[in-house]
């Protein structure tokens, strides 16, 4: 289950991620903090309620300051002690990926907590299907569990895509002939791994189908977002090195071509999956 004290709506409290951000406050129990941005429409006094109708009332503070630039978002993350940060597609995007945007790919380049990019969609319930793109690390199974809990939220099914790269090599060896067959050595490997996400899904409720392709990973997760049936896309962020960056080398290509809403989870940070999750 999601655990949220705070959480941060970027934008007016009757944009998309305002309405959504109120949801996510009223059923978690969290305070919502609405900071107006330059391009957003003023938003109401401090205490007000984000949303429309009584059911979206929730406690709230509103930032009356409209920060211009990252750092002021930034730090009134630290100083609020902020769990999630929800954020809207900008409205003049058009076709541009969500994060293709300076300020969305600034915060989260920078951010070391979940962020929220959220679709201009006037129903929050309207997502029901997850996508969870992994590479079977550790950080991807932290991803993995923060849509266990956002299926469970918003009771929604997942969908769990593998993608094998498709190098060159030339078989040598006993193990590199297993890669000839029908099943490749990679793949069986991939379906017994992703056997451990079905069953922490299926231990809490949820339905998930698991799915293996090959070629290039940012490619293949790209093309499913889009072109399937997909209503929220959670993914991690654990780049390896200074130059990948925190999002990974195929994280950041995959935020530059999807055009989706947008879950990200930090490999390290705060967590909105409580002490179970740390202790695993």
């Amino acid at each position: 289950m999601l655990h949220a004290a705070h959480i941060l709506c970027l934008g007016s409290s009757t944009s998309a991620a305002g309405t959504q951000a109120a949801q996510l406050a009223r059923r978690t129990g969290a305070t919502l903090h609405v900071m107006t941005l330059p391009s957003g429409r003023a938003a109401g006094p401090t205490g007000s309620e984000p949303g429309s109708g009584a059911e979206a009332a929730v406690p709230a503070h509103v930032v009356e300051t409209q920060p211009r630039s990252v750092t002021a978002v930034l730090q009134y993350v630290g100083d609020a002690d902020i769990d999630l940060v929800v954020a809207d597609t900008p409205l003049d995007r058009g076709p541009v990926p969500p994060l293709a945007t300076d300020l969305t790919r600034a915060l989260t380049r920078r951010l070391d907590r979940p962020v929220f990019i959220v679709e201009r969609q006037d129903d929050p319930d309207a997502i029901q299907r997850l996508l969870v793109p992994t590479d079977l690390s550790v950080p991807a199974l932290r991803a993995f569990r923060h849509a266990v809990a956002l299926a469970r939220l918003y009771d929604a099914a997942i969908d769990v895509l593998h993608v094998i790269e498709s190098v060159p090599y030339v078989a040598l060896t006993p193990t590199d002939r297993l890669s000839l067959g029908a099943t490749t050595l990679l793949e069986r490997r991939g379906r017994r791994r992703l056997r451990a996400f079905l069953q922490e899904g299926e231990a809490a409720g949820v339905q998930v189908q698991p799915h293996i392709m090959r070629g290039a990973a940012a490619d293949q997760i790209s093309r499913f977002a889009n072109q399937g049936d997909v209503d929220l896309m959670v993914l991690s962020a654990h780049g390896s090195d200074a130059e990948e960056g925190p999002l990974g080398l195929v994280g950041t290509r995959v935020l530059g071509r999807v055009t989706r809403p947008l879950f990200l989870v930090r490999a390290s940070g705060p967590s909105l999956l409580g002490p179970p999750d740390d202790a695993a």
